[in-house]
């Protein structure tokens, strides 16, 4: 005998396991924020002499687990470059023409015809929403359900159904996941359902089959594997992380924001110039871990961009160099001219550090923003070789801000005021950038 546990959203079962979960696929869809304990369960409801159990479970929505994917480097966009590229190999027809009673490998060439004449990332997408409805409220069609009951007209339609139909498909949703990473197919399966359905994984059962097997589930989402991220210094590390929790509790497990100060008293520096030096370090070691460097949108911070940029005309797929995104608040935002007036200005690629992305209770004083101070002039190579001359600017009063923060970070941390995502719009667009670097 054995014990089960699936990941399931309705009535559909994305995946099972047996007597222990799968890390590699339960961090696809959970973050360990994701966990609920349930003791005192009764077992069976309408007899509480059967006793009682602790329930375990991890669960999300349709929504978070989408951002997961894509925050991986899973997303539909990606894929759809995967399946167009290698469509022929990727698409299992076997199922499709054992019922057409036509021989697969003999016709290899008749039938590469067939799938590039039928099949399209578009069609498969429609045959899938069509599927997977009918999953969600019914139940595995591998179980039950007819071409009828589905309503299976197209080409795209048959091949998925056959493919499930039979027991012994080695592919998943007629693809190759030796092609298509099944991550992707999960992805593709979110995006017909509900956003907000709940996608759930049960596995109290498993504790029925050995002691150490909810000790292994809850370590499941433990240790994942870290998207590096180099910023400019402790402040935007402090900012970031803090926002993240908030924002992005179900992504904050995916990124490691590299420490300014370590356990044992050593530190390292911030600005510029070493996360262009760390970066470099990271290129040619080789490893192959994902790293996002990203810079303030200042002049200081777009010329750090264009430097890396210029020194490798080609990063890596597991690289990224970004700036912080460019607001439509910040092409009129005021400044200090020469002659001490206030000028609205479009400070990005000038003057956009990170406090300028903070809520605006913390960068106003008497209802009007902290004007931009200008600094030096910069002369900034592009990527193409076209000179630019920027001026770099500074935000005025940066440590009252930086105070306020730290008293706003510290009274919701308290719970004495809430966290008005409302407030930190800007904050999230920054977060983006980051989270969604592989998208």
């Amino acid at each position: 005998m054995s014990e089960y546990a699936e990941i399931k959203i309705g009535k559909l079962s994305l995946c099972w396991f047996r007597n222990y979960l799968d890390k590699d696929i339960v961090r696809l869809f959970f973050s360990k924020n994701d966990l609920v304990v349930i003791p005192n369960q009764n077992v069976d409801d309408c007899d509480e002499e059967e006793g009682t159990y602790t329930k375990y479970l991890y669960k999300t929505t349709v929504q978070c687990a989408k951002e997961r994917l894509d925050a991986y480097g899973f997303s539909l966009s990606n894929m759809e470059k995967i399946f167009n590229d290698k469509m022929t190999q990727a698409v299992d027809y076997s199922s499709f023409l054992y019922h057409l009673f036509g021989d697969y490998d003999e016709e290899d060439k008749r039938n590469q015809i067939r799938i590039k004449k039928n099949v399209s990332f578009r069609k498969w997408k429609n045959a899938m929403k069509k599927i997977i409805s009918y999953e969600v409220a019914n139940g595995n069609i591998q179980f039950s359900g007819t071409l009828n009951d589905i309503g299976i007209t197209t080409e795209c339609d048959k091949v998925i159904f056959y493919a499930l139909k039979e027991e012994d498909s080695e592919s998943f949703y007629a693809l190759n996941p030796e092609i298509i990473h099944y991550a992707y197919i999960y992805r593709l399966i979110l995006e017909c359902c509900s956003n907000d359905a709940e996608i759930e994984l049960d596995f109290s059962n498993l504790e029925l089959w050995a002691d150490d097997c909810i000790p292994k589930a809850l370590e499941a989402t433990e240790d994942i594997e870290k998207i590096i991220v180099l910023v400019e210094g402790t402040s935007d590390k402090d900012i970031l992380e803090f926002a993240m929790s908030h924002l992005y509790p179900h992504l904050s497990d995916l990124f490691y924001f590299m420490d300014f100060d370590g356990k044992n008293g050593g530190k390292r520096e911030g600005g510029t110039s070493f996360i262009i030096k760390n970066l470099e370090t990271f290129y040619f070691s080789k490893i192959r871990s994902k790293f996002i460097a990203i810079f303030d949108n200042d002049a200081e911070g777009y010329a750090s961009k264009c430097s890396l940029l210029n020194k490798v005309k080609n990063w890596p797929d597991n690289f990224r160099i970004l700036l912080y995104p460019e607001l439509e608040i910040f092409r009129k935002y005021p400044t200090i001219a020469p002659n001490g007036s206030m000028v609205l200005d479009d400070i990005n690629r000038k003057a956009a550090s990170i406090e300028l992305y903070l809520p605006e209770s913390i960068i106003k004083s008497n209802g009007e923003y902290y004007p931009i101070e200008w600094e030096s002039r910069k002369r900034i190579k592009k990527a193409n070789g076209i000179e630019e001359a920027l001026y770099q600017g500074v935000i005025s009063n940066k440590n009252d801000i930086k105070h306020k923060f730290h008293k706003m970070r510290n009274q919701i941390q308290n719970r004495d005021t809430i966290f008005v995502a409302e407030e930190w719009e800007n904050m999230k667009k920054l977060l983006e950038t980051i989270v969604f670097a592989f998208k």
